[in-house]
């Protein structure tokens, strides 16, 4: 057995996660027995290790656990068993951007070390237990894969301008639309569709639309392109997404560049629209498709109530009596694991604060710590144009760990918004109700085994103290 025990995120650009494993003996005592952990998740991917035992090998292993066709990981990792005595005599193995597939889903280190060392150069305690950390970072996730362009729509651009006479000739448009049939607002009948695959513990695919999401019978102008990133499961949450994609190969190719989007409660999203001609990327029939998927989190949103006291009958408010109060409704939502929080508006200050607690604390497994990371954002409105910007909490990202009890206490996130502000007539972080709304993206969420300090806690300080030593 391998428990996930500690974590640490390191502040790198390539986002590098350190996780530490308690490994039992049964990895040890039986050579016929693979030993799995339990699965976790790094880069928005699903990964385990594994161990392999010989007569007098231990062999260990990272696995791609969340495979899907036409999906490329490329990772960087490192396996360390530490040493109980020193740090210098740790026994490692480590990839740069190693390349998972479905057809080779585990990469690893058969031969990794001697099952006497384990035993001999104290690795193991008395119970014959040994600590892995596993460093995982610059995780990349590739899809490729091409449109399929159907013969049918092949030859309606060939006579591309005959169809521009015929979209303004009503006459030529029936006969048209009694040949190729109806079609919906998206354009149904113009869409084509990638397979599926797997990102964030989520399922997508790729939809494009050759003359636009407004080409109801595709005869509308060409030189306007829509491509939608669809989330095809997971449909109780938004979801933030960023990803960059590629269409076309060679010099017929179109590259959007980083794509920041939201993928609603129905998995739809705004969408990339290029101003280019669909025509120029067909080749033989398709179109290449290579796109980089970079994030995933999901999105809950509450609405918090706030009463402004002491406007007249003008609705003008008097600086001697105005006041404003947060309503002491709760507002709850739900995490992706689907445990309860809520936040409380705080007004009691110069500035809003936001009061968030943990309601399903007493669900969390005894012995066990719940790690928790998200963002928390103002949205903020701007009047004129109907847009709404998310507006991150200062000190985002918070984290925190929590251990089962019979209540949370909360955490407090301060925000720059003035309780005065609020008071101002058209405050842009106010809807027309008088409600402020926040926003949390979920980013990351573990179940560390061990809720306390712990001897196994003593191997990684005693390592700490000796590398600051070994550099003085």
């Amino acid at each position: 057995m391998a428990l996930l025990y500690r974590l640490v995120k390191l502040p790198d650009r390539f986002q590098t996660h350190v996780f530490t494993f308690v490994v039992t003996k049964s990895v040890t005592r039986d050579p016929d027995r693979d030993v799995t952990s339990k699965e976790f998740a790094c880069g928005h991917q699903k990964w385990s290790i594994t161990f392999s035992r010989t007569d007098k090998m231990l062999g260990a292993y990272l696995v791609w656990k969340s495979a899907s066709e036409s999906v490329r990981v490329y990772v960087d990792f490192t396996f360390t068993i530490l040493n109980r005595e020193h740090f210098s005599v740790n026994e490692s193995f480590a990839g740069k951007q190693v390349k998972f597939t479905t057809d080779c889903p585990a990469q690893g280190n058969r031969n990794y070390i001697p099952v006497s060392d384990l035993y001999g150069r104290n690795f193991t305690d008395a119970n014959g237990e040994f600590q892995l950390e596993l460093s995982i970072g610059h995780v990349r996730t590739l899809y490729d894969t091409e449109f399929c362009v159907p013969t049918s729509l092949t030859s309606r651009l060939m006579h591309h301008h005959h169809q521009i006479q015929n979209h303004h000739n009503p006459a030529a448009g029936n006969a048209l639309q009694h040949q190729y049939g109806t079609a919906s607002p998206r354009g149904t009948k113009c869409k084509l569709e990638t397979s599926y695959f797997t990102f964030g513990g989520f399922d997508w695919n790729l939809a494009l639309y050759p003359h636009g999401v407004k080409d109801v019978s595709c005869t509308s102008v060409e030189g306007r392109m829509s491509v939608y990133l669809n989330r095809c499961t997971g449909f109780d949450h938004q979801c933030r997404v960023r990803y960059m994609l590629v269409l076309g190969d060679g010099e017929k190719r179109l590259d959007s560049g980083i794509l920041d989007d939201v993928s609603d409660s129905d998995g739809k999203s705004y969408g990339w629209h290029p101003r280019y001609k669909f025509s120029e990327l067909v080749t033989k029939g398709t179109i290449r498709v290579h796109l980089e998927m970079l994030l995933a989190n999901t999105l809950s949103e509450v609405i918090s109530s706030i009463v402004i006291t002491g406007i007249n009958q003008h609705g003008v408010s008097s600086a001697a009596t105005s006041g404003v109060v947060a309503s002491p409704t709760k507002t709850q939502c739900y995490d992706r694991d689907k445990h309860a929080w809520s936040i409380r508006s705080d007004c009691q200050s110069e500035t809003v604060r936001l009061h968030m607690v943990y309601k399903d604390i007493q669900n969390v497994p005894r012995n066990h710590l719940r790690y928790v990371c998200w963002t928390a954002y103002l949205l903020r409105y701007h009047g004129k144009t109907g847009h709404v910007e998310p507006v991150p909490l200062p000190g985002a990202p918070f984290s925190h760990y929590y251990a089962t009890d019979a209540t949370d206490e909360g955490i407090i996130m301060e925000t720059d918004i003035s309780v005065k502000e609020l008071r101002d007539s058209g405050c842009p972080f106010l809807t027309d109700k008088g409600q402020l709304r926040v926003q949390v993206e979920w980013e990351e969420s573990y179940l560390l085994f061990q809720a306390t300090y712990h001897k196994y806690d003593d191997v990684s300080r005693t390592h700490n103290y000796q590398m600051r030593k070994n550099r003085d």
